[in-house]
């Protein structure tokens, strides 16, 4: 039997029909009339005309009307989440500790009550005569300032924010929340390469409700900025803080400190807990 199409060309064998139907799925109907030579009449179906109007996207693929063909998006895995950077060194474990090791490892869990070693201290017990200290001068820059706990978390949270460090000014958001700052301001504080004098004047400085916070702040951000501050600053400071000196040695204490904490945190990829 000989098949013939509508289009005039012949078909070899039913067969060839078989194969066409079944690997060309925009055939749709097949009508057959029996005489001497059978004939077939094909429908085909045309595609759907792709508009060359693409999306934003160089991933995906749009056509007109309601006919849309979207391929999947394909990134390696490594680009679509980012990994957080494996810890270098997290410090001693207990078994490796020594007496001396281990009651420092007790002192600074009983006076870190709500954040216990998380940070730098895991790494700095490596070394019992900087970890002592630095325990000690950590405490006295946290809690025993005049500055209230409101201001010497903003002092902090802009120390991580210049300094590059993540862990710093993760583990602090949730300090500064507990003190009364906003997410708002929080969120205003420039980070990394962003972190300047203007940034912070332009984005920071406008949402803080008085000349002593904002003072405070400026002092902080030109100190982490320039290393120093001006003359000016240090007396507009000094102002607002009771023309009391010891302030500003209070600030420029914990702008050095949480710089140091910062500095061990980015070195050993220390991440929150």
């Amino acid at each position: 039997m000989v098949l013939v199409s509508s289009f005039g060309f012949r078909l070899a064998s039913p067969f060839f029909l078989t194969t066409l139907l079944t690997y060309h799925p925009i055939i749709t109907t097949v009508t057959t009339t029996t005489t001497t030579t059978t004939k077939a009449t094909i429908s085909i179906n045309p595609l759907p005309k792709m508009s060359t109007t693409t999306s934003s996207s160089s991933n995906d693929i749009s056509t007109s009307n309601d006919d849309v063909v979207s391929l999947p998006k394909h990134q390696p895995q490594q680009q679509q989440q980012q990994k957080q950077p494996q810890p270098r060194y997290n410090g001693p474990s207990i078994d490796e500790m020594t007496d001396r090791q281990k009651q420092l490892r007790t002192a600074i869990l009983q006076s870190r009550p709500r954040t216990g070693l998380n940070g730098p201290f895991g790494p700095w017990l490596a070394v019992p005569d900087i970890a002592e200290p630095a325990s000690s001068l950590g405490k006295a820059c946290r809690y025993d300032t005049s500055l209230s706990f409101r201001e010497s978390e903003m002092i902090i949270l802009l120390t991580g924010a210049k300094m590059k460090s993540h862990t710093e000014f993760e583990i602090h958001t949730h300090e500064a929340i507990q003190a009364g700052w906003s997410m708002d301001v929080i969120s205003a504080i420039p980070r990394n390469d962003e972190f300047t004098i203007q940034a912070v004047e332009t984005r920071l400085v406008p949402l803080l409700k008085n000349d002593r916070e904002r003072s405070v702040v400026r002092f902080t951000t030109e100190l982490l900025d320039t290393c120093t501050v001006s003359d000016e600053t240090y007396l507009t400071t000094k102002a607002a803080v009771d023309n009391k000196d010891s302030v500003l040695v209070e600030i420029t204490s914990i702008v050095g400190y949480y710089t140091y904490v910062s500095y061990t945190l980015n070195v050993f990829n220390i991440q929150p807990n």
